[in-house]
């Protein structure tokens, strides 16, 4: 068993050393290309999709092999709930986020030109054709479930292996800190939005002791992009 953990929490470095040290700069990296190569290669963006598809899933199954490896640790590395009752807002939440998604839709030339804004630091990710946005939408179910298995499922275990007494706030801020850093390549308003809500995605995990909800919302946030008038996005 102790030859076990040991592996699992070699295992467990390396994967924490790449998603904070590696990924954020790799990220930014392959969306450069993307951007350089749109201009002469019509299927850049697909090729993009369907390897960033792979490349989560590949980082999801780690974490299942992580979770084998320490199996018996899991029940101090995964507590109960604090607060159950929190999935409850996972509804309101995403009766939210279609009722933004309908006001960027149908709310006329100012709401086009403020998310041609916000949009503009990931123009290049964004779908154009019905082959694309069927594998955007792929992968947008597919950052849900596996960013959601990364950053809240290993994260929040990695760093009660690390720290045993680790307060809840501090479980919140790390993980959201890295989370966001992980989207570097959308500047730095994108990481600091995406930290918060990393944060708060970590918030409801650590409170209802589950990654079911936040995978659902995570899926709901992405999937958000195929109802937007992205033709306002240049």
């Amino acid at each position: 068993i102790d030859r076990v953990l040991a592996a699992a929490a070699a295992l467990s470095v390396l994967l924490a050393g790449w998603m904070v040290f590696v990924q954020p700069f790799a990220g930014r990296r392959r969306y450069r290309r993307l951007i350089e190569r749109l201009g002469h290669d019509p299927s850049a963006r697909l090729r993009h999709y369907r390897r960033g598809i792979a490349f989560e899933w590949a980082g999801a199954a780690l974490v299942g092999l992580l979770a084998l490896l320490a199996y018996s640790r899991l029940g101090s590395l995964w507590p109960p709930g604090e607060h159950p009752g929190v999935v409850g807002q996972i509804p309101w939440l995403a009766v939210a986020v279609l009722a933004v998604t309908a006001v960027y839709r149908f709310g006329g030339e100012t709401a086009h030109r403020a998310l041609a804004v916000q949009l503009r630091p990931v123009a290049a990710l964004l779908p154009r054709t019905s082959a694309e946005r069927r594998w955007f939408a792929l992968l947008a179910v597919t950052a849900g479930v596996c960013e959601e298995l990364l950053y809240r499922g290993f994260g929040l275990a990695a760093l009660r292996w690390v720290a045993p007494d680790i307060r809840t706030p501090a479980l919140i801020i790390i993980t959201g800190a890295a989370f966001g850093f992980a989207h570097l390549y959308q500047g730095r308003l994108g990481v600091t939005v995406t930290g918060l809500l990393g944060a708060y995605l970590a918030w409801i995990t650590i409170a209802t002791g589950s990654l079911v909800p936040v995978m659902l919302l995570h899926a709901l946030l992405d999937l958000r992009i195929l109802g937007l008038p992205l033709e306002a996005v240049p």
